[in-house]
């Protein structure tokens, strides 16, 4: 699998412990990337929301979904490996990217 930006997919999270590491993650980084075939920059997808959290409601899902209301974390980065990946889980607008980016961008 070879994720693009605006997909939603299914990898380890470094942040958990214990046997349940998986979650959903947003991949955000542009092919200017320079291992974007083999890297890619992603915000983490949870339930939990917080003020600055991004809500994915039902109208930014191009094709898929997650199971219960979720949010993306923009201050939660990873950089996973396609091999990391598990499975595909949906794709948001290009719009919802630009606005989850965005609230990343305070934080940096």
């Amino acid at each position: 699998m070879r994720p693009e930006r605006g997909d939603v997919v299914r990898s380890t999270d470094p942040f958990k412990l214990g046997t349940d590491r998986q979650r959903p993650w947003l991949i955000i980084n542009t092919d200017a990337h320079p291992f974007d075939d083999e890297q890619f920059i992603a915000l983490a997808v949870t339930t939990k929301q917080y003020d600055p959290s991004v809500p994915l409601s039902d109208g930014v899902w191009e094709a898929g979904g997650v199971p219960r209301t979720s949010f993306v974390s923009p201050w939660a980065i990873h950089s996973p490996r396609v091999e990391d990946f598990d499975g595909w889980q949906g794709r948001v607008t290009d719009d919802y990217v630009e606005r989850a980016v965005e609230a990343l961008r305070i934080y940096l």
